[in-house]
């Protein structure tokens, strides 16, 4: 669900967080779920307004990105593991 501007600035300044928060939990939540396909297909504004939209419906939460930052950490250093035992010619 994507907000309107009148929605979300409405969800902004009743929400607990702040505006700098708010955009930094955007930004983060932006980051680890670029290689999302749903994220992916979307132009630069579609992008913000979802993961802003995230973050006032709480989809988007520090915990949520904390996880996912482990997530990718550990299939990239998998990713790494294999390509070292990979034989070399």
């Amino acid at each position: 669900m994507l907000l309107t501007e009148a929605q979300l600035g409405v969800a902004v300044s009743s929400s607990q967080l702040g505006r700098y928060d708010i955009v930094m939990l955007a930004l983060a939540w932006i980051k680890v779920n670029k290689q999302n396909e749903d994220f992916r297909k979307l132009g630069q504004a579609e992008l913000i307004s979802k993961a802003l939209s995230d973050v006032i419906a709480n989809v988007a939460t520090y915990e949520k990105i904390e996880e996912l930052r482990k997530k990718m950490k550990k299939e990239a250093s998998h990713e790494v593991t294999v390509a070292a035992d990979r034989p070399r010619m």
